[in-house]
């Protein structure tokens, strides 16, 4: 992935998701990465120049995946169209229907979230970024994870 500058930066709105203490569902989906996007995003809360998208092929639909700003991403993840994507996801009201928000993802063999359990993006504060082992796998993809379910 090749990071792009834009003049245009997130909503300007400083409230996320970890910040307003939604507790939205999360949403376990695999599919087939389509597209990679490295832009600006209307729907982003950070200040952000470029955001990276996955458009995945799940079974019949076509889902945008938001991961995060495209120069911290680009640190954590290494995919490329055709690659099998699995993913921890989930939406906001502000979202359209076929839009979502990564917490984690498995491409590659690789476990990489994006997200705390607080849906605190993990380039947030002094967190340090990491990639999960995996052995961990069935943490991410647990109880709370709704296999392939579509709102």
């Amino acid at each position: 992935m090749a990071i792009a500058g834009y003049s245009q930066k997130g909503t300007g709105e400083d409230k996320g998701v970890s910040r307003e203490q939604i507790n939205p569902e999360l949403l376990r989906m695999e599919g087939t990465v389509e597209k990679i996007e490295l832009a600006p995003c209307e729907d982003t809360t950070g200040k952000s120049v470029s955001e990276t998208h996955l458009m995945v092929r799940t079974n019949e639909d076509l889902i945008n995946v938001h991961l995060g700003p495209t120069a911290e991403v680009s640190k954590l993840i290494s995919t490329k169209e055709g690659d099998q994507i699995t993913m921890a996801l989930f939406q906001t009201e502000k979202l359209f229907k076929d839009d979502y928000i990564a917490k984690a993802v498995i491409v590659n063999g690789e476990i990489v979230m994006l997200r705390d359990d607080d849906l605190k993006p993990v380039w947030a504060g002094n967190k340090p970024k990491e990639k999960v082992r995996k052995g961990e796998k069935k943490k991410l993809l647990g109880q709370n994870i709704s296999k392939n379910k579509k709102p």
